[in-house]
């Protein structure tokens, strides 16, 4: 009996050991959430990070804040001669384990941008602690690094706000993931969204900015100019990035505009290859849902609805192939995958083609072809 009592304390001392918890954990109200990133270089050529921290004693319930002392969260500058050498700075300025593993917004500033990201992006391809789900943005403006300090009445952190209006935007969500395959990919440059902090209202209790327009690099990570909202939206139509997209055209036939939804939506390329010459014929497909009709058409009557189809469908392909154009002529970038489309279609006409490739793409002959088949008109033809 003495025995079996001895070895039921042994063993319970056993698992006593084993089972100790963590005991190197380090409790929540010990880490400094890091929420946001800017980017930027200064006027000594040294990287500067700034994080967005969260403080969340100054967090209410209700979600809102308050400028100065009230906010949510701290902005933490810093610099240094790389990323990492940089946020070993910050740590340093804080009473707090740094973590980032609630960042999902990197925001870019213009200069550095048109420097160049590549040795930015560097830690972000080998930090395991970095998320590649990490939404990216170029910011401009006057004052760029301000981006952080924005009020949202939508979220206590503008970093986070940043990330669901680019989810809900026309624009869609663009991460550092699309951004780095494009890159690797042979030929196709890469594309981030553009936040301007000059349309922002900086006297303005609750802050808002917009998400509308692309910003193009080339394959050495260099900024090299901005999209319109037009050519913006007509590119990720041409990546088949949209789901869905709103249009509206003036039909001067009807003396008014019409909106329609676009749903459906369908990219086809078919490239050939003539000795250096590159042709690429573009199908564009969707189906059309009339929302308003400002015109004096009865769209009831088929004629009329396959005359606004028509017209909606050359100046659909006029907006595309003028876009196509501009990218090819001013900024001489693949954006759209023409590259890996001739590559996927003619692999052995590739091989002799591809070191040429960023000569050969401004020269490319491209056709359009639209096809808006539109189904539904509403309950009336003619506006009352």
């Amino acid at each position: 009996m003495m025995k079996k009592q001895i070895s039921s304390v042994l063993v319970c001392l056993l698992l006593s050991c084993v089972l100790t918890g963590c005991w190197d954990r380090t409790e929540i109200n010990h880490y400094a959430f890091w929420m946001g990133t800017f980017l930027e270089k200064d006027m000594d050529n040294k990287v500067k990070v700034s994080a967005q921290i969260a403080i969340p004693s100054r967090i209410g319930f209700s979600g809102k804040q308050g400028s100065g002392k009230d906010r949510g969260n701290i902005v933490v500058s810093s610099t240094g001669r790389t990323l990492m050498d940089t946020c070993q700075t910050i740590q340093d300025k804080l009473p707090r384990r740094l973590f980032i593993g609630h960042r999902r917004a990197l925001f870019i500033g213009g200069e550095l941008a048109k420097e160049g990201i590549e040795d930015s992006l560097d830690m972000y391809t080998r930090n395991m602690d970095t998320s590649l789900r990490t939404s990216a943005f170029v910011v401009v403006g006057k004052d760029p690094e301000m981006i952080l300090k924005v009020n949202s009445p939508f979220d206590p952190f503008s970093s986070n706000a940043a990330v669901d209006q680019e989810k809900y935007s026309k624009n869609g969500d663009k991460v550092l993931r699309d951004f780095i395959v494009a890159e690797e990919s042979e030929t196709q440059c890469p594309i981030l969204s553009v936040i301007d902090t000059d349309t922002i209202d900086k006297e303005a209790a609750e802050q808002l900015f917009e998400i509308k327009k692309l910003a193009v690099f080339n394959k050495k990570e260099k900024l090299v100019g901005f999209l319109t909202e037009k050519e913006s939206l007509i590119t990720l139509r041409l990546l088949d990035r949209l789901k869905q997209r709103i249009l509206t055209e003036y039909i001067s036939e009807g003396k008014g505009y019409i909106t329609l939804t676009e749903t459906n939506l369908s990219v086809k390329m078919n490239t050939s290859v003539d000795q250096d010459q590159v042709s690429v014929h573009i199908r564009l497909a969707s189906i059309g849902s009339v929302e308003e009709n400002w015109t004096n058409l009865d769209l009831m009557s088929p004629t009329s609805l396959q005359m606004v189809q028509d017209v909606m469908q050359k100046q659909l392909e006029q907006a595309v192939i003028e876009s196509i154009q501009k990218i090819q002529k001013v900024y001489k970038t693949d954006v759209f995958g023409f590259g890996e489309a001739v590559h996927r279609q003619h692999p052995y006409q590739w091989k002799k083609i591809k070191k040429d490739w960023a000569q050969l793409f401004p020269e490319a002959k491209v056709t359009v072809e639209v096809v808006l088949k539109i189904e539904r008109v509403g309950a009336q033809g003619k506006r009352t």
